[in-house]
């Protein structure tokens, strides 16, 4: 299965990084929500390419967005919208769940899938 493609808008945005070329988390949940993926991949509750599939989703639903003339998603916000679409879909949590965890720290907003 090819993953990726030289047209995939997965591999036009990239991966932040600073001059270092480690991640580049401008909020500790970013860095948060980035390790939450990779322990769930690798404690086997979905596999990397389902997650790749996923969030290349996300990533071009924004890019097209974008190019209509609306606003950019941070990338990283891009990220976590496609995490929660995941869990949903393979049944880690449920978006009443999400929405309770989220209500609960006073994050709960219009800008994610749980709107």
């Amino acid at each position: 299965m090819n993953i990726e493609s030289a047209s995939s808008p997965l591999l036009c945005k990239g991966l932040p990084t600073g001059d270092d070329a480690d991640f580049k988390f401008a909020e500790p949940w970013e860095a948060k929500i980035f390790a939450i993926i990779v322990g769930l991949s690798k404690d086997g509750h979905f596999s990397w390419a389902d997650w790749v599939e996923c969030f290349s989703k996300e990533v071009a639903a924004a890019t097209a967005v974008e190019a209509a003339g609306g606003d950019e998603l941070p990338y990283y916000e891009q990220w976590l919208n496609a995490a929660e679409k995941l869990l949903i879909s393979k049944g880690v949590t449920t978006k009443e769940q999400l929405l309770a965890k989220r209500f609960a720290v006073g994050s709960v907003g219009s800008t994610h899938v749980l709107k």
